[in-house]
C-alpha cells in the first residue's frame, strides 16, 4: 500500500493568507515528489471513460464501449457537444468514475483508489479547512480527468446546494505543458472578462470556494498534450460510507 504524502515543507499560514484574497489559490509542490511521481504514472496508466452531456442528460461511455466506437458515432458525439455548446452550458473530456466506483461493491480494486483515500484522509481534509477557512468540510467527492485535444467545460458556478459543495479542487498532474495548448482554469468577474486563469502544471492544487464563475478552455486541436487530474468538491453533507471503506 503507497502512501501518499503532503509536502511538508508547505507554508500553510502564508497560503491561507493568499487564499483569503480572492477565495482561491493554486498551491504548487502540493505533495511530496515520490507522491507526485507515483500519482501520475497511475492517472497515466488509467484505462479512461468519455463524459459529456446533452443538455441536462449526462452521458458516460466506458472503456470497452469507447474501444468499439465508430467514427461516425465518434463524429455525432463531437457535432452534437459543439452545437450545444454554442448556447448553454456543455462539457467533454474523458474521465475514471472515482468516488462513485469507489463506494460500489461491484467494481473491483482500482490504483487510483488509494489516491482518493489519500484526498480523505484527515491530514489532507484538514489541510483544506485551515487553507480555505471552510471548517464545514467534512469529504471529498472526486474524479480522475484527462482532458486531450477538443476537450472543454464552459462556464458554471459549481453550485449545487443539496450536495453542500463548499469549495472545488483540482489536484493537476499534467507535464510539460504550454498556455497556448488551452485547458486553462479560467475564472470570470461579472462582465464576463478572464479576471484570472491557471495553466495545468504538475503536482499543483487549485482550490476556490464555491460558488465561482469558471470555466476550463478548450484544449487545443494542435495540443499533443495530456491534462491529468483528479478533480472534485470539498462537501459539508454526510459521506456515502466511511473511510477507508476498501
Amino acid at each position: 500500500m503507497t502512501q501518499f504524502q503532503l509536502n511538508s515543507a508547505l507554508d500553510i499560514d502564508a497560503l491561507s493568507r493568499d487564499y483569503a484574497v480572492n477565495g482561491r489559490l493554486q498551491v504548487r509542490d502540493i505533495v511530496a515528489a515520490e507522491s507526485a511521481e507515483e500519482i501520475y504514472k497511475r492517472l497515466h496508466s488509467t484505462d479512461w471513460w468519455l463524459t459529456y452531456n446533452d443538455g441536462e442528460q449526462i452521458n458516460r461511455l466506458p472503456p470497452e464501449e469507447l474501444r468499439q466506437i465508430t467514427r461516425e458515432k465518434a463524429a455525432q458525439i463531437q457535432q452534437t457537444v459543439y452545437r450545444n455548446a454554442q448556447e448553454r452550458f456543455q462539457f467533454l473530456y474523458n474521465y475514471f468514475p472515482l468516488w462513485t466506483s469507489y463506494f460500489s461493491a461491484d467494481f473491483p480494486p482500482h490504483p487510483l483508489f488509494e489516491i482518493y483515500e489519500f484526498i480523505n484522509s484527515e491530514p489532507f481534509l484538514q489541510f483544506a479547512r485551515k487553507l480555505t477557512g471552510l471548517e464545514g468540510i467534512r469529504w471529498a467527492d472526486g474524479q480522475g480527468t484527462l482532458y486531450r485535444a477538443t476537450h472543454f467545460l464552459t462556464g458554471h458556478t459549481d453550485e449545487v446546494p443539496k450536495e453542500k459543495r463548499m469549495a472545488a479542487y483540482v489536484l493537476n498532474f499534467t507535464k510539460d505543458w504550454r498556455t497556448d495548448w488551452g485547458g486553462l482554469l479560467q475564472f470570470w468577474d461579472k462582465n464576463g472578462d478572464i479576471d484570472h486563469a491557471f495553466v495545468p502544471t504538475f503536482n499543483a492544487l487549485n482550490i476556490f470556494t464555491i460558488p465561482a464563475n469558471h470555466s476550463v478552455s478548450m484544449v487545443t486541436p494542435f495540443s499533443p498534450g495530456l491534462r491529468f487530474s483528479v478533480t472534485g468538491w470539498l462537501r459539508g453533507d454526510e459521506p456515502p460510507g466511511e473511510f477507508p471503506a476498501r
